[in-house]
């Protein structure tokens, strides 16, 4: 288990890096605008899975637990190709958008492939976690999101004319051919492919359907609380603006990235297993974690503040930018929203599955209207300071409930089971 954890940690170091050089390398050498761009694609391979699963991999990824995968791969072929089906149906409507308002060039069909392909990577991502095969499932995300960004910077690099997000694209879409190849090599590696072909279908899909219905608004919630404002700033800031505000962004979400694989993530069964055995053991877990979130934030945010800074100053050629507003402003953002997103793990601890969900969509819906009305009033410093109260707001709002749930007998909103 050590071995797999340290395994799956190195594997995460190596994809945050990567991504680190990416937004270095395109801040440099591409501009601003085009890190807003990117920004913005970025934000689209996270709200397309989570728009077009239908709420579907919430339970895929709970049904195809077994100790016998091969039992279980047919429910993944069946979810993958009622993927396949419904992504298609929405590339061929983007693409015909697209024609209608006249775009041209090669990057709109970079873009729609590469969000189909993220589309199927990510119900196959959710099927090997299901299937316990997590670091194959890790290693995925490091080909299709991270591996192909040397290629992506020494092709920039070395020829003027590869300077380009079209260049990136491309390269992005490589990775997901790697990763593809790596998937089927896995299914005949592990004797899952004759299944995979000859198993009778199972029905899963249909009879799926009403409780994907129900979890499908809070999984779209779950992205756009975090990667809604970009879109909304795409239409009321300037380009440049929006590289800014999303250069600073990925800075500090690279504390947040961090801290959920470190922290927050190895920390949920742990919570569980004490919500259910030892309430006071629960209660005093969640306090020692609720300081050491919110410190190792701030001290992650000072030293990342203080590289930027650095790079403004004295490596022009990195063409850093620098507001010490907005940077102070975005990574409090970010940060008081993943404290929300530590207090949402709390109340999955307790079972409170109900007002788990309620709690996000709230706040989803509440955060989309102040940044919106944030931003036709103040730019991006009045959208940054709206998510900013409205992340804290919420997490008052999570902290009450989580005070009615340390209660010895409560069971208001809770998910059935011990």
């Amino acid at each position: 288990m050590w071995l797999t954890g340290g395994t799956i940690a190195a594997i995460r170091i190596v994809t945050l890096a990567m991504r680190f050089a990416l937004t270095v390398y395109v801040t440099a050498m591409l501009g601003l605008v085009e890190v807003g761009q990117l920004g913005l694609v970025q934000g689209l391979t996270a709200l397309i899975p989570a728009v077009l699963g239908m709420g579907f991999n919430f339970h895929m990824c709970r049904d195809v637990v077994s100790d016998d995968p091969a039992s279980r791969i047919a429910i993944v072929r069946d979810r993958m190709a009622w993927t396949l089906r419904v992504t298609l149906g929405a590339a061929v409507v983007g693409l015909f958008v697209v024609f209608v308002v006249g775009s041209s060039g090669i990057t709109p069909f970079l873009i729609v492939a590469i969000l189909l392909a993220e589309t199927l990577a990510m119900d196959a991502y959710l099927a090997l976690t299901g299937l316990r095969m997590n670091v194959v499932a890790n290693w995925g995300v490091l080909l299709r999101t991270a591996a192909w960004v040397p290629i992506a910077v020494i092709g920039g690099l070395a020829d003027a004319g590869l300077r380009t997000l079209d260049f990136v694209f491309a390269c992005w879409i490589i990775g997901h051919a790697a990763n593809l190849a790596m998937l089927c090599w896995v299914l005949r590696r592990r004797g899952l492919w004759h299944r995979w072909k000859s198993d009778p279908p199972t029905g899963w899909v249909r009879s799926t359907v009403p409780g994907a219905m129900r979890i499908w608004p809070s999984d779209v919630a779950l992205v756009l609380i975090i990667y809604g404002d970009r879109f909304i700033l795409s239409a009321t800031v300037g380009e440049e603006a929006l590289g800014i505000y999303v250069f600073f962004w990925t800075f500090a979400n690279m504390i947040r990235t961090l801290m959920q694989s470190a922290i927050v993530t190895p920390s949920l069964p742990l919570l569980i297993d004490l919500y259910r055995k030892d309430r006071g053991g629960w209660l005093k877990a969640v306090k020692q974690l609720g300081i050491a979130i919110p410190a190792t934030g701030v001290a992650g945010s000072a030293v990342l503040l203080l590289l930027i800074w650095l790079g403004h100053r004295f490596v022009p050629q990195s063409n850093f930018p620098w507001q010490t507003g907005l940077a102070v402003l975005v990574f409090a953002a970010v940060m008081a929203g993943y404290f929300g997103d530590y207090l949402s793990s709390v109340l999955n601890s307790a079972g409170a599955v109900g007002a788990y969900a309620a709690l996000n969509i709230g706040f989803a819906g509440c955060l989309m209207l102040a940044i919106a009305a944030g931003a036709l009033l103040g730019g991006v410093i009045g959208a940054t300071v709206a998510s900013l109260v409205t992340a804290l707001m919420f997490s008052g709002l999570k902290l009450a409930v989580i005070g009615r749930v340390q209660a010895p007998g409560f069971t208001l909103l809770r998910e059935r089971g011990p």
